[in-house]
């Protein structure tokens, strides 16, 4: 793996031909290293207890079924196109005019506590862009919306206080909802031993979320369509109901409706967990149409 890295990074020329080989080397890591892959927190030196498979076979492997897929796709004639990568922060007003866009895509992360910054820390640290947890926190999970509670320093907020006014202001119903919940998850942590802050965890992701609805109401055409794949969730057995509370704000914003449709049913595997709540959860897609 460092030599295939060494050699993409000096000795490969053509910038396109170099993203595609580094693409596939990233790819190439969970399936050929013996460093810890698993959920977050493994850290990378915990070996899976396994060797290391030939990383130049899985490499050699990635790349030919990538060039597959790349001849496989060319073969279907298509418009001409121009395609723009705008690197920036859905939060925030970005380069677009209004009504530019006629469609918008995501899967925002789950309010299920899923640090996606230290999901790729094999990744980070194998290319020498993070190499420490305060690496990873500073240029990345402290940019991230909040879904985690590793991104939440509770002593700058006040539980009463944490969920935005504007939510408040927009849509009094889902803010007394979110409210009841954010405080109800503030009372339960300090009866569990970890004590974990998912009351702040639900009333800053919302805040993020209104956000992205709102920069996003604002680049859309009429009558286009903002299609969101999420799960709802039951931190400490308070269910919240995401896709509806998501379906609901955006509506304050200005959309015109919304609608939802199940995907499937979560959280079957971890019912032997004595632990872990009752509560049946679900996927599925929020379409809010403008």
């Amino acid at each position: 793996l460092y030599l295939l890295r060494e050699y993409i990074t000096k000795h490969v020329e053509d910038e396109r031909v170099k993203d595609f080989l580094k693409l596939a080397l990233t790819d190439t890591l969970r399936g050929a290293a013996s460093a810890g892959t698993g959920w977050p927190y493994i850290s990378p030196r915990k070996g899976k207890g396994k060797p290391a498979k030939g990383a130049l076979t899985v490499f050699q492997n990635t790349v030919r079924q990538m060039y597959a897929d790349l001849r496989e796709v060319t073969k279907v004639p298509l418009p001409p196109c121009e395609i723009q990568n705008v690197f920036g922060d859905s939060r925030e007003r970005q380069a677009l005019e209004d009504r530019q866009v006629k469609l918008a895509l995501t899967s925002p992360p789950y309010l299920n506590n899923y640090d996606y910054a230290d999901r790729t820390r094999l990744e980070t640290y194998f290319w020498g862009i993070a190499r420490t947890w305060r690496d990873i926190t500073q240029r990345y999970r402290d940019k991230l919306m909040v879904a985690a509670t590793t991104q939440i320093v509770r002593s700058r907020y006040q539980v009463e206080t944490a969920l935005s006014e504007e939510i408040r202001d927009l849509s009094p119903t889902v803010y007394e909802f979110l409210q009841k919940s954010v405080l109800e998850l503030a009372e339960r942590r300090l009866q569990k031993g970890g004590k974990k802050d998912y009351d702040l965890m639900v009333a800053l992701y919302f805040n993020d979320i209104l956000k992205v609805l709102k920069e996003t109401y604002r680049v859309l055409a009429n009558g286009s369509r903002f299609c969101l794949v999420l799960g709802d969730s039951a931190p400490y057995g308070v269910h919240i109901q995401t896709e509806r509370i998501i379906g609901e704000l955006g509506v304050a914003v200005g959309f015109q409706e919304f609608q939802y449709y199940e995907l499937r049913r979560r959280g079957g595997k971890w019912k032997g967990n004595p632990q872990r709540h009752k509560i049946p959860l679900r996927e599925g897609i929020v379409i809010l149409r403008k």
